[in-house]
């Protein structure tokens, strides 16, 4: 259910809202009137427009920038949300990767189309697809298939050439105007950010450079760059030099603009020493954006110095090879190529790149494995932020150990530390994480790879997706320990008959001690222990469920574990439920609610609102219960949970569903949980965080049981009083003898009674009271309703004086 340094700081999960995800600027955007004016034009008459030009001309930027203009303009209600291709190597990710830029939960198993479709059907935005020319046919067809089904989606792509979709509006990015003075104002802008002064009398000069780079911005910034080292006159002597390689080869052999890039390129080499130009090739490996540390375990050695890798990455951002930001997550520097510059580092890699490939996943792989063995603890936060930052570097390893025979094991390691990082359910990508699980399966069977991925499917209530996987990892090794954790969650999450689940109580003790005993990570065993707890309080007595909650939440507040936290704050307002006081598993759940949202969580708040409407419901407040359970079903349905296949979950929530919508009468109820359902997020949070009024309410109608004794042992009393053996008692109440003896013992004590005929003798004499009306019928009939509510086991004796008290007071 469901990070290394840094200052603990969370790096929550994107939203979809009105404002998008542009990147924030940092450099100043030069020129392009007329291009944006144009564009900007077409985007309000077409519904799909491609900006199409060559390697370097500024394409993104110009995406970007008109994005942003109508960003501010607020022209798309749900505004302007920008998906980055160039890492993506495999077309079938596509809609995933697309979903997740958006922000939008990805737990479905089908890696298409429709749940891109489902979730922007009813949204009105601009969506940029930004380098899209190496996955052509996937983006025509998932551009065609979301402008069919979505009409307030706006496309805008950029490639080198068209995407070829029905009404596509083709828009060409020319290079900037020399004589209109666009190329020399970029280099006059990038010139002075890199601390140099242009004379006026040099204008003549940079006006005949920008003319040798053909106007191209990439060129000039590459240039711009070199200031700090160079004199104008030196780069224009540099730049004239025919001595420079022409590109041969690619989508644009011949064409001057490329012919210009490439000699630009081949100049920047020129000028970066012998360690940034091997640096410079080895970066090209990293599909993404990474760390200094990163930087330094898989490119350092070899003629690279780790300790003058920060001096190495600085001189490569100067000569703007690398890009350098801040990371939202440890506040730490992360760097990046263009994808243009990385393939031309590619390119100038001395010898195969094969090492650096597996320097990169072999890092990678290290990173997930510390992850798994540390998120239970303060750091699990920081881990996921962490996760989400290095995601598509960890999708590459993967791939890579998958491509290699003999590596195959490694790759489904770190496919399989996905999970056990809990980050997938965290960041809504149990879609992509099943993918990875597949594709590890399918290079090398194996039993504990099928377990988990039969274990996602159960936490979504899947379970006949789940089958299958579970029946094939049986006869693969029945033995295995993961497939066994598995077994019993199935038996726990699938099992309509109760007394038929209660054993998975017992299993996952069984499992927990194994693995305390072992010395395991502390994470593994605390999931164990989650669902001890969370089955104890559907299945186990009230006192197994007491003992079960209150250890995890000793146990997370010994790790100092935020999100693990949230989830036994969760599962201890479940007891309170089941249990114990509905008001305070209100309290519970929204202390759980809270910090979810405050770490960008986006699988536990489906749990907490399922959780408060049925405290609301319990409670008796009926139209607070029933607009929440319209929101929990939204909620449920963005992130693919199916509650009525989590089957205790189903059983109480039927019943007290059916127990609000009594209270409301079918026509409110309806429209309350419509209402509900209709609420953006923000909304349904602040009506979930909301206190619920005493008037809301209805009377709590304790009753103070004869002797103190609580619901339970009153009905064991009763059972005793009618001649029920220990283990008679254990087989009614789903407890085993001695736990059924040990309460007998408890209850004589507390009665200060010597024997069980003498208990069974109160039982008798407290029965004849409730008879004579010695006890308020009123809170006799509430107590009985909670009780059988509750699903508590009465004695048949005490059942029938409730309905002869009941007759009489009607």
């Amino acid at each position: 259910m469901t990070a290394h340094q840094g200052d603990g700081q969370s790096h929550h999960a994107p939203v979809m809202n009105g404002r998008g995800n542009l990147p924030a600027e940092t450099t100043t955007f030069v020129g392009r009137e007329t291009l944006l004016a144009e564009t900007g034009a077409r985007l309000r008459q077409a519904r799909l427009v491609t900006l199409t030009g060559t390697g370097g001309v500024g394409k993104t930027r110009a995406a970007v920038q008109l994005g942003r203009q109508a960003r501010d303009n607020n022209t798309y209600r749900h505004g302007v949300w920008i998906v980055q291709l160039a890492g993506l190597k495999d077309p079938g990710l596509l809609a995933r990767t697309v979903a997740e830029s958006l922000g939008i939960v990805d737990n479905t198993r089908e890696a298409g189309v429709a749940h891109l479709i489902d979730s922007l059907r009813d949204k009105h935005l601009l969506l940029i697809l930004d380098n899209c020319e190496h996955l052509l046919a996937a983006v025509q067809h998932l551009v065609h298939d979301l402008l069919k089904a979505c009409d307030g989606l706006t496309v805008l792509t950029t490639s080198r050439e068209r995407v070829g979709t029905y009404g596509e509006h083709i828009v060409r990015v020319p290079p900037l105007g020399v004589t209109e003075g666009e190329a020399v104002q970029l280099f006059l802008d990038r010139a002075t950010a890199a601390g140099s002064h242009i004379e006026q009398r040099q204008l003549n000069e940079v006006t005949e450079l920008c003319h040798l780079l053909d106007g191209l911005p990439l060129a000039i910034e590459l240039a711009a760059a070199r200031l700090g080292e160079l004199s104008l006159t030196d780069i224009l002597d540099q730049l004239v030099d025919r001595r420079f390689a022409l590109l041969v080869g690619g989508d644009d052999t011949g064409l001057p603009h490329h012919q210009t890039l490439q000699r630009a390129f081949e100049w920047s080499v020129a000028h970066c020493s012998p360690g940034e130009k091997l640096l410079w090739a080895r970066l090209s490996v990293f599909p993404a954006n990474f760390s200094r540390a990163a930087a330094e375990a898989v490119c350092a050695g070899d003629g690279i110095d780790r300790e003058e890798m920060l001096d190495l990455l600085t001189g490569l951002v100067r000569k703007s090879i690398l890009l350098a930001e801040p990371s939202p997550v440890s506040r730490r520097t992360r760097y990046r190529m263009l994808e243009t510059v990385a393939q031309f580092g590619a390119r100038i890699m001395p010898g195969d790149r094969q090492q650096f490939r597996q320097a990169h996943a072999d890092h990678y792989r290290a990173l997930l494995d510390e992850a798994a063995h540390d998120w239970f603890s303060p750091h699990e936060v920081r881990w996921m932020g962490t996760i989400r930052e290095e995601w598509p570097n960890i999708r590459v390893a993967i791939a890579f150990y998958l491509s290699q025979p003999d590596q195959v094991e490694h790759g489904a390691q770190l496919a399989i530390d996905v999970g056990r990082t809990r980050f997938a359910t965290f960041a809504g990508m149990l879609g992509q994480t099943q993918d990875l699980l597949e594709n590890a399966y399918r290079a090398r069977p194996s039993a504990t790879v099928l377990a988990h991925r039969a274990w996602i499917a159960l936490v979504q209530g899947e379970a006949n997706a789940a089958l299958p996987h579970l029946r094939q990892a049986r006869k693969l090794d029945p033995a295995n320990p993961q497939l066994l954790y598995t077994e019993a969650a199935h038996l726990f999450l699938a099992t309509d008959d109760p007394v038929r689940a209660r054993p998975c109580v017992d299993t996952f003790d069984a499992i927990l001690r194994q693995l305390i005993a072992d010395g395991d990570t502390p994470g593994d065993a605390h999931m164990v222990e989650l669902f001890h707890a969370m089955s104890a309080c559907f299945l186990a007595d009230r006192d197994t469920a007491d003992r079960a909650t209150r250890a995890l939440l000793a146990s997370v507040e010994e790790h100092h574990a935020e999100w693990s936290g949230s989830w036994a704050l969760w599962t201890r307002g479940l007891f309170e439920l089941l249990h114990g006081d509905a008001h305070q598993g209100y309290l519970l759940a929204q202390q759980a609610l809270a910090t979810q949202h405050d770490i960008g969580d986006t699988w536990g708040p489906a749990f907490s609102l399922w959780l408060l409407a049925l405290c609301a419901a319990e409670l008796g407040a009926a139209a607070r219960a029933a607009r929440l359970f319209g929101g929990q079903l939204s909620e449920a349905r963005a992130c693919r949970i199916r509650f009525d296949g989590l089957r205790p979950f189903a059983r109480v929530y039927d019943r007290l569903e059916r127990r609000t919508q009594q209270a409301l009468g079918d026509d409110e109820f309806t429209t309350a949980v419509a209402a509900g359902a209709r609420l953006g997020p923000d909304q349904v949070l602040e009506l979930a965080l909301e206190a619920v009024p005493a008037s809301e309410r209805r009377p709590s109608g304790k009753v103070v049981l004869p002797g103190g004794l609580t619901k339970q042992e009153f009905t064991i009393a009763g059972l005793v009083a009618d001649g029920l053996t220990s283990k008679q008692i254990g087989e009614r109440l789903f407890i085993s003898p001695r736990t059924a003896d040990r309460h007998v013992v408890n209850i004589r004590a507390k009665l200060g009674l010597p024997n069980r005929l003498a208990l069974a003798a109160w039982h008798h004499e407290q029965v004849r009271r409730i008879d004579s009306r010695s006890v308020d019928p009123g809170p006799v009939e509430r107590a009985m309703d909670a009780a059988l509510e509750g699903g508590d086991m009465l004695a048949p004796a005490l059942y029938d004086e409730f309905v002869r008290a009941e007759r009489h007071r009607r």
